[in-house]
């Protein structure tokens, strides 16, 4: 008699799903996820993915070395099915940009890039070199970021004007002005926004002239603002009512204006990064709330443990701290219900519940685990949120 072979039940490693999720546990470490590739044919291409997603993360800062540039990108030029896995690519201009690297950057097939990250490290403007601009206009594209020391070229302008309809999310961060070229918004293809981040790092004039590299972008649809101060935003663009995540990220100076949020209607997430102190200009942002708001949540971070030690419990800047003030502020909201006021410092708990006793006495402090620089949730992360919630 023939009896039918007994087959070994199937392992759940064979489902892809489950064995890209397992996998990707192990991103952070290359050497895991080159060993992964290794197990079995079936391993290798969710392997390569996870080591491929975003590759300037396996390099340390944004100034990387151009023998390890000319490796990757040859590595992504002569290899397609690698290329296919990127999601994530910076370029950083113009340390390590020359002809050899812009031949390559040509041949490599982005198919499913998501995010193009610009780093622009210059004393002054240059041309944008022409190759890159084929990046701005992949249908893929949804996240686009670029960072300036020196205020946009008009080259790069005219890249930007070509970008792609399919970006969602811009971060501009300029440490010397966004730039002011000759572009109408009345003339420009208007890219609807998902969410915006607007970071001019030095105490430049915030003109609305400044602003005209934001030309090619719609604002009216924006779901999550993310700013230095009220000046900075261009808010006869946006149409406040329809944004539920706002960030406001404070220098120590009263030079920025305060934030209006009472044009914010609908606001539900109100997140806020100090930086060196609690400037003052917090506490009229704050008196704009009115009871009518639906805020559930206010995110508190402070960049720096020393910040809550300068203005916390033992100041001696008068009879009232700032970070006293803050907490006072804070548990007093004409909100009903009251939100939950998270904040984030890299301090022992008992330090941050000595720090805000009142909001302690009303439950209303969440203190969550000290994640680094960015905070726990970056604004990308928060976006992504915004984005799952509201499409």
């Amino acid at each position: 008699v023939n009896h039918p072979p007994i087959l070994s039940p199937p392992s759940p490693l064979d489902v892809n799903e489950l064995l890209d999720h397992t996998i990707s546990f192990l991103t952070p470490s290359a050497a895991d996820l080159i060993s992964c590739a290794l197990v079995a044919r079936s391993w290798v291409d969710p392997a390569q993915s996870h080591l491929f997603r975003v590759p300037h993360d396996r390099n340390f800062g944004y100034n990387i070395a151009r023998s390890i540039a000319v490796s990757l990108f040859r590595t992504l030029s002569e290899k397609p099915p690698l290329a296919r896995h990127v999601r994530e690519f910076r370029l950083c201009l113009p340390l390590h940009v020359d002809t050899a690297l812009l031949e390559l950057l040509q041949g490599i097939q982005f198919t499913k890039l998501q995010t193009l990250d610009i780093v622009y490290f210059r004393m002054e403007s240059i041309p944008f070199p022409e190759p890159f601009a084929q990046l701005f206009t992949m249908n893929s594209l949804k996240q686009l970021r670029m960072y300036f020391d020196v205020p946009p070229s008009p080259s790069l302008m005219r890249v930007m004007q070509s970008s792609s309809r399919t970006i969602q999310h811009l971060d501009l961060v300029s440490t010397q002005g966004l730039g002011d070229f000759p572009s109408t918004l009345e003339q420009a293809i208007q890219i609807p926004l998902k969410s915006l981040r607007l970071n001019c790092r030095m105490e430049y004039d915030p003109h609305p002239t400044t602003l005209k590299s934001l030309s090619p972008f719609g604002l009216s649809e924006l779901k999550a603002l993310a700013i230095r101060g009220g000046d900075i935003a261009p808010w006869r663009l946006i149409e406040t009512k329809n944004i539920p995540v706002l960030k406001i990220s404070n220098v120590p100076s009263n030079k920025r204006t305060p934030v209006d949020l009472s044009q914010l209607s609908n606001l539900s997430i109100l997140r806020i990064k100090f930086l060196l102190i609690v400037p003052p200009t917090i506490f009229k942002t704050l008196a704009t709330m009115v009871s009518s708001h639906r805020i559930h949540t206010i995110f508190v971070y402070f960049e720096d443990y020393m910040d809550l030690v300068r203005f916390g419990e033992g100041s001696q800047e008068g009879d009232l701290s700032l970070c006293e003030e803050l907490d006072q502020v804070l548990s007093s909201l004409p909100l009903d219900p009251l939100p939950s006021v998270e904040v984030e410092v890299e301090a022992d708990k008992e330090i941050v519940q000595n720090s805000f006793p009142r909001l302690v006495a009303k439950q209303m402090l969440r203190i969550i685990p000290f994640a680094g620089y960015n905070g726990q949730l970056s604004w990308w992360q928060v976006c992504k949120l915004v984005r799952m919630k509201l499409g």
